[in-house]
């Protein structure tokens, strides 16, 4: 089953080597064909994942700056190479690609753009383009917001025919706001022939299809999903190491991720949205059948559970941002302010 990335060795080079003769001789012997998920995991490094999570969230200030304050969602490609069943990712670069859900715009240069990026990738590095990232800055609800749209599946099956270790990033900056960490999903098409099993997710786990459809879009069928972890150079470990002993620290006791632009401006809406939900007519049918009425379904009874875990997960976020903010004044300035009346009433 598919999780939630995670960490893995504090730094490490070996990943960095390139070996040319397995490379060629995967592409030779074809193994994907034989495997529908022979490519598992993707190991993203930690500069990938930045300048990706760095790009969708100036999708969603951008778009939140125009007339439709509409957060607007970004592409780029991914730079990296298979390594046995692994595919490892060590940067994104950027696309002039701007959309929103319904539809995505692309600048008239594109094209040539991603080939100017092809030929200056060959002539300096031996890793090639092995897929794509985009966000998906939709909404912070009780569900991530990374899954693969039927548009997405299209893409993602058009570039997969043609390089068969292309594969999928979903960001959703949103929600990696508001969890103060990388919300991110990655994703690989399954071939046209094939039928997975019934009910089952793209993370492997078995549903109804309404709740499939709802979670991972109505192709939930059509593609499945890689764990994830995150790696960085020994160098860089190195690096983040003494930027934290020395000036990181600084930016973690005097921030908190409520005090935060982006989830200032968002917490009224989240509000409101719960309250809406709480407030619905499908809602009020499954507290009827709860309470013995007539009237109740089991939409109603979903409903009520999202709602309440959405109203939970929001209390939960605020209490923790504010208790922190809270310990911060008492340590900085209150036991400070105490100590300096203490010498004063001492002379």
């Amino acid at each position: 089953m598919a999780s939630q990335g995670k960490d893995t060795n504090p730094g490490r080079d070996d990943i960095f080597a390139y070996d040319s003769k397995a490379v060629e001789k995967m592409r030779t012997d074809k193994p994907w064909t034989n495997n529908v998920k022979y490519f598992n995991t993707c190991n993203i490094s930690t500069l990938a994942a930045m300048k990706m999570l760095k790009h969708s969230l100036e999708g969603v200030r951008k778009g939140r700056a125009s007339q439709n304050q509409t957060p607007v969602e970004v592409m780029g490609l991914l730079v990296g190479k298979a390594n046995g069943r692994e595919i490892v990712v060590f940067d994104a670069l950027p696309l002039p690609v701007e959309g929103i859900e319904t539809s995505v715009t692309a600048g008239e240069s594109v094209l040539g753009y991603m080939t100017q990026l092809s030929d200056m990738l060959e002539d300096r590095r031996d890793e090639g383009f092995v897929g794509w990232y985009h966000s998906h800055p939709f909404d912070v609800e009780t569900k991530p917001m990374y899954f693969m749209s039927q548009t997405d599946v299209g893409t993602q099956y058009g570039y997969q025919n043609m390089s068969p270790t292309w594969t999928a990033i979903v960001v959703d900056p949103l929600r990696s706001l508001a969890k103060q960490e990388p919300q991110l999903g990655v994703f690989r098409c399954y071939p046209a022939a094939h039928n997975p099993p019934a009910n089952e997710g793209p993370d492997g786990n078995k549903g109804d299809e309404a709740a499939l459809k709802e979670r991972w879009g109505h192709v939930y069928n059509r593609y499945y999903m890689l764990e994830h972890s995150f790696f960085m150079s020994q160098l860089g470990n190195q690096f983040l190491d003494i930027m934290s002993r020395n000036n990181l620290w600084v930016r973690v006791l005097s921030s908190s991720s409520v005090m935060e632009q982006e989830n200032r401006e968002r917490c009224a809406e989240r509000i409101l949205k719960a309250t809406d939900s709480i407030g619905g007519p499908a809602l009020a049918r499954g507290v009827g059948r709860r309470r013995g009425g007539a009237g109740g379904d089991e939409t109603g009874q979903t409903k009520l559970s999202e709602s309440a875990l959405a109203c939970s997960e929001l209390a939960v976020e605020q209490c923790c941002g504010h208790i922190s903010q809270v310990s911060k004044n008492l340590v900085f300035n209150y036991l400070v302010a105490q100590k300096s009346q203490q010498e004063e009433n001492k002379q």
